[in-house]
């Protein structure tokens, strides 16, 4: 009977019932209480008789609700993780008689994996276009180099995509997600042009690195110069030369310099941060990793991180940037990872 009760909450079902098993396994009593009761009352949430021996479980110690507000708020931020990030695997049909309330249990939890995919077909279907427009494009902690056929060069970051136009005319590439370095075959009678959003940087003769996310984009120029449009965000155009960037956040342009060996360092496998916030840092570094990462202490998250990190080893990347600060980073699972503060 206990190998079958096991069989349950195997890890090996879905990122729920992993995260429950291992919190049984190696937490405190209460948090292993309270992963316990997570999956009881997923797997039979109307039974009366069980919902009233949770409630006066929850009411005999105040470490009882902390323990369930912290797991339900770990596995909320599990199921909120990208559909790339999940994986949902449907166990071989049992060839054994199995008792009724175990054959509840997985009629239960099929018929919610089921739901959740038909969920995540709806909420996910932007992010699937984005990788049907594209031309190249690479997954977490990938990078790929791609040589056009004029001789230019792009370079991608992980989880980046791009779209290629080119014509007698003109040379045009979008960026649709992601972040990417441009070595630009300069040609006068044809421009080669990055369109990011509402941001188009023309070449000029030029290595530049262009970089979006939700917020912001930006344009980096490593050598040469580029011309930079962003309607609503300039007024008209500004050139950028070696050392200068450019960030535009909706009708708000920011620039600056910097050195221009510090543009596109991302391609050597470097991470540079000044005065970055821990929740910026986060940002910039959950591509590189093929797990999902989130902060749970909001205090870390406005401290700041300044160093050149390797982003070839980002779990490592991670607890040194957030280590001097009190902060721990737990691999709960082998797709997730949670930063927590001191304490």
């Amino acid at each position: 009977m206990q190998s079958e009760r096991q069989s349950v909450v195997s890890p090996a079902l879905c990122p729920f019932r992993r995260f429950c098993h291992r919190l049984m396994m190696e937490k405190t009593t209460a948090t292993r209480a309270a992963a316990l009761w997570q999956v009881k009352l997923q797997d039979d949430p109307n039974n009366p008789e069980l919902l009233r021996q949770f409630d006066i479980w929850l009411k005999a110690d105040p470490g009882h609700h902390q323990a369930w507000a912290d797991v339900s708020r770990t596995i909320t931020l599990l199921q909120q993780a990208s559909p790339e990030r999940r994986h949902y695997k449907m166990p071989p049909a049992p060839t054994a008689y199995k008792p009724v309330w175990q054959r509840r249990a997985f009629q239960s939890w099929a018929g919610g994996v089921a739901a959740l995919a038909c969920v995540g077909m709806v909420l996910f279907a932007p992010d699937a276009m984005v990788w049907v427009r594209a031309d190249y494009s690479t997954g977490y902690s990938q990078t790929k180099e791609v040589q056009l056929q004029d001789g230019s060069v792009v370079q991608l970051a992980p989880r980046s995509a791009v779209a290629i136009q080119f014509t007698k005319t003109s040379r045009a590439v979008t960026l649709l997600r992601g972040q990417a370095l441009f070595t630009v075959q300069h040609n006068a009678q044809v421009s080669f042009t990055v369109k990011a959003g509402a941001v188009t940087a023309t070449d000029l003769g030029t290595v530049f690195d262009v970089a979006m996310d939700d917020h912001h984009t930006t344009v980096a120029v490593k050598e040469g110069s580029s011309r930079v449009s962003a309607p609503g965000g300039l007024a008209a155009y500004q050139d950028l030369y070696a050392g200068d960037w450019l960030r535009v956040t909706g009708h708000v342009t920011q620039t600056g310099k910097q050195n221009p060996e510090m543009v596109g360092v991302w391609a050597t496998g470097s991470l540079v941060a000044r005065s970055m916030r821990v929740a910026d840092f986060v940002t910039a570094l959950r591509p590189w990793s093929q797990r999902h990462i989130f902060v749970l202490d909001k205090q870390l998250a406005e401290k700041r991180v300044t160093g050149v990190y390797n982003v070839h080893d980002p779990m490592q990347a991670l607890r040194l940037a957030v280590r001097p600060h009190g902060g721990n980073v737990e691999t709960v699972l082998p797709d997730l990872a949670l930063v927590t503060g001191p304490g």
